[in-house]
């Protein structure tokens, strides 16, 4: 794609994302919750239709040679020792869910035009952590357990190759869009919050 073209169309989405986080919180609100309908919908599908194909035995396997292998990378990638206990890696696994549950300190600074927060914001808080945990636990448990694919297989972007595997091609395709959707609401959210966070420093003079 030309340079140009591309830069005038990242600008377009940013300018029109960036105005409708303008028009305020209730807009991005009901704009986040058809995405998150959306991109969640066919993670739920494909649970529903591999639940019957799982092979618990799968989710022990140990590493194959090829996982073994490439253990050099990461050894290079990084100052802290690489520690392989079980077949798990566990710093990549740490990194992994350190970068995908993080973000919720976020969410403090919708506190203020939420109703009782006392109340209301700590409950809230509670059931994302827990929606958040089990929508990347649950669909992983069943994409490992209902496919027959080596570890080392498990590169970016091969979720949606085993949930083609499971639900047909149609599936994954679906997969892919909600992937790239879901980086609107993600958008919105962290703009919302960060409008909030410079506008409350601003009110106490920082």
């Amino acid at each position: 794609m030309n340079r140009l073209v591309r830069f005038v169309i990242l600008s377009s989405t940013s300018i029109i994302l960036a105005y409708l986080n303008y028009l305020g919180l209730e807009i991005v609100g009901k704009m986040s919750i058809v995405i998150c309908i959306v991109s969640m919908s066919p993670f739920i599908i494909m649970v529903l239709i591999g639940i019957p194909k799982v092979n618990p035995h799968r989710w022990f396997e140990l590493p194959d040679d090829d996982v073994s292998a490439n253990t050099v990378r990461w050894e290079d990638s990084g100052w802290l020792p690489l520690v392989n206990v079980w077949g798990v890696l566990w710093r990549p696994l740490l990194n992994n869910l350190f970068w995908n549950l993080n973000s919720f300190d976020s969410g403090a600074n919708f506190s203020g035009d939420t109703r009782d927060p006392g109340k209301n914001f700590p409950r809230g808080m509670f059931y994302s952590v827990i929606l958040v945990v089990f929508s990347y636990f649950i669909p992983l448990l069943i994409a490992i357990g209902a496919t027959d694919n080596k570890q080392s297989d498990w590169v970016d972007g091969y979720l949606a190759v085993a949930i083609s595997e499971i639900g047909g091609r149609w599936l994954g395709a679906w997969t892919v869009f909600a992937s790239g959707i879901s980086n609107l609401a993600l958008f919105q959210a962290e703009m919302s919050t960060d409008a909030l966070g410079i506008m409350g420093m601003a009110e106490r003079g920082m």
